[in-house]
């Protein structure tokens, strides 16, 4: 399929209550006759104990007949109807009666999951095939979504694993040792170097268990219906199970496209300021998964009711998501309930906005993503000591989430611009890889310089990164800017706030004592004290031997997200150091208002620019204002409307400023409502 046939044609998951047979299948009718929505995959066997126990065999038969019959009597509507396997490692093997029970999954605590199989048990394997053959035979479907409960760790009592007789030996064969769960779970716990390294090891055989089940399955299909696509629902610890998603996806796709819907949602919320940090792991996906899959956004508002996510914040994701250039959306519309279409915000905002999810997708192609680099490391978490039963689990560096509140556009992969690096990524990297980014432009976080620091690098950051003793932090008042920093606005002052109280009780972990080494580093900001003397620097900037450009910020920005990281001072602070660190401006970036949310892209051949906006605070805004790269001024700016046609904004207020044009687009923003402008030099 061309870019010019791709039509916006999600996939609905739809719980099917089998006892309320007619008026499930007239409510998929009313979803395809008033939205439009023809694709659907219907939920089976749920959690509720349907598959569990000896009539699991006849549960899955039974499924897969009602499948079969709800397939062939929408059929003639033009709908189709997939499985949705949910859960998958959850569903209970049938074994011969008096046979040793399947094994399930081990936490590094020993805890034993309550439902969950561990993938290396060949038995579970061979059932799980069995089951997917009864389905698939009985029913047909097109399509099998994978729940993503198809991961090791993350299940009920389990967050860290698997740990059972089965890995245990596996390992121990891999590193050419025997070890006990007890002496691994000491020394994740402990951290260090090696640690790391068998740690890494241990994501590895997680990521081999799933893939090596996803064959087993993948073969069972085959033998009845080759042509059927099984897609894996992306789950948030794919990349502490090893960064399993491409493997998993690719062997579950056997002779078929692989399809992989990426989690970028959450639950039982509607907060809008957190739209940076929700949606970045999908970009990353988006930039570093092999080319030829088809990735598909979790458009998931659950529990399905606009008392909790609202259709205008599902609206935002699933345009973002096709500007990052997603293929589509796997969209629950509906309530897992037997009313489904009780709530009908969602498929009804669906309806209003299939042109402008077609035409958005349509128009990224070719497209590329600008402005700084946020380096994200799937193994970083192999640097992060186990704390309780599991590990830190970070899917979005903290940068993104800091420039996405402050207006500044990002990519997830190398590009023209710096790179924004911070906590334990920096740990990740080779000393050939680290050599690299310190000769071009990086801006290190507190956390990052002091561990850039233990490796040696001081002498390339310009300073040397420390803990700052308890004592000191507990004088200090508030961060100055010094005569250095040439960003501020005039008359904006040079205080900014330290601390708050959302803050206080970790902000020890929060910030660290940075000594410049180098006459010539530049401080541009400082913490002082309440004796008003400046106690260490907050900000520095440094051009090292290897000519490259470094910036050092005290605090751990994953610790951080007070005022003392999102104020006015801060945002024209950051925004001028990055374009320092890059020798060049920025492409776009929004000017003064906080929270304001913009994305970027170029096309490396016609030269035009796309730019998504999107306002993250709960106030409208009565106009966006952008300063644009000069090489990035069009003669046109067209603005994407709801019905999916481009509107030629005649009456944008374009101010040439230097190397700049500042451009005011007024209109009534309010939270979440996407705005994508085209910036080109030919009519549209």
């Amino acid at each position: 399929m061309t870019v010019t046939d791709y039509s916006f044609d999600p996939i609905v998951p739809f719980l099917f209550i089998k006892d309320k047979k007619e008026e499930m299948i007239d409510a998929i009718k009313k979803l395809n006759r008033e939205a439009g929505l023809r694709r659907f995959i219907l939920v089976f066997p749920t959690w509720d104990g349907e598959a569990k126990g000896r009539s699991v065999q006849q549960a899955f038969e039974k499924f897969g007949d009602l499948l079969g019959e709800v397939r062939q009597r929408l059929a003639s509507d033009g709908v189709e109807v997939g499985w949705w396997c949910a859960p998958s490692l959850s569903i209970e093997p049938l074994l011969p009666e008096g046979e040793t029970p399947a094994q399930k999954i081990v936490g590094i605590d020993g805890a034993v999951s309550k439902w969950a199989y561990c993938p290396s048990d060949e038995r579970f394997a061979a059932s799980m095939g069995n089951f997917l053959q009864t389905v698939v035979r009985r029913g047909g479907p097109p399509y099998i979504f994978f729940e993503d409960d198809y991961q090791v760790s993350n299940h009920d009592v389990v967050r860290f694993g698997c740990f059972c007789p089965l890995h245990l030996k596996r390992f121990s064969e891999r590193i050419g040792k025997a070890v006990t769960r007890e002496e691994l779970e000491a020394l994740f716990r402990s951290g260090g170097d090696q640690a790391a390294e068998y740690r890494k090891a241990w994501a590895g055989l997680m990521k081999d268990s799933l893939t090596e089940l996803a064959g087993s399955m993948r073969r069972a299909v085959d033998e009845v219906a080759p042509e059927t696509r099984m897609a894996l629902c992306q789950p948030f610890v794919c990349d502490v199970d090893g960064d399993l998603t491409e493997s998993v996806a690719k062997v579950l796709a056997g002779g078929t496209k692989p399809l992989v819907r990426l989690f970028g949602s959450d639950y039982n919320s509607d907060r809008a300021d957190h739209f940076a940090s929700l949606t970045f792991h999908m970009l990353h996906s988006k930039q570093t998964l092999e080319e030829g899959i088809e990735l598909i956004h979790e458009s998931d508002p659950f529990p399905h009711s606009r008392f909790f996510f609202s259709a205008a914040k599902l609206r935002a994701l699933i345009s973002l998501a096709l500007f990052y250039g997603l293929d589509g959306s796997l969209s629950y519309v509906t309530q897992y309930t037997d009313s489904p279409v009780e709530d009908e915000g969602y498929f009804r905002m669906i309806a209003r906005n299939r042109a402008y999810f077609t035409e958005l997708k349509r128009s990224v192609e070719g497209f590329r993503m600008a402005g700084p680099r946020v380096l994200y490391r799937p193994h970083a978490h192999a640097h992060r000591p186990v704390a309780g039963n599991q590990i830190p689990v970070q899917v979005t560096p903290a940068w993104a989430s800091v420039l996405g509140k402050l207006g500044i556009p990002y990519t997830a992969q190398a590009g023209k611009g710096p790179v924004m690096i911070c906590g334990e990524d920096i740990l990740d990297l080779s000393d050939a890889e680290l050599l690299e980014l310190l000769g071009s432009g990086v801006f290190l976080d507190g956390l990052a310089a002091l561990y850039a620091c233990r490796r040696g690098y001081g002498d390339l950051l310009g300073v040397d990164v420390t803990e700052l003793e308890v004592a000191v932090c507990d004088t200090i008042v508030n961060e100055r800017l010094t005569k250095l920093d040439e960003w501020a606005e005039p008359g904006a002052g040079a205080r900014m706030y330290f601390v708050n109280l959302a803050l206080a009780v970790q902000q020890y972990a929060s910030v660290f004592r940075i000594t410049p080494k180098h006459a010539e580093v530049r401080v541009m900001s400082e913490l002082w004290n309440d004796q008003e003397e400046a106690v260490a620097p907050a900000v520095t900037l440094h051009e090292n031997r290897l000519g490259g450009r470094v910036a050092v910020m005290a605090y751990d920005l994953r610790q951080n997200v007070s005022a003392s990281i999102f104020n006015y001072k801060r945002k024209e602070q950051i925004r001028g150091i990055t374009e320092w660190l890059g020798g060049s401006n920025l492409p776009v970036y929004a000017v003064k208002d906080p929270n304001v949310f913009v994305s970027a892209q170029e096309h490396p051949e016609m030269g035009d620019k796309l730019i998504a906006i999107y306002n993250v605070s709960l106030d409208p805004l009565e106009q966006v204002t952008l300063a644009i790269d000069a090489s990035w001024s069009k003669h046109y700016v067209y603005r994407l409307q709801d019905d999916g046609s481009w509107e030629l904004l005649d009456q944008a207020e374009k101010t040439p400023m230097k190397d700049k044009e500042m451009l005011k687009i007024s209109g009534a923003f309010a939270t979440l409502q996407p705005l994508v402008l085209r910036l080109t030099d030919r009519p549209v």
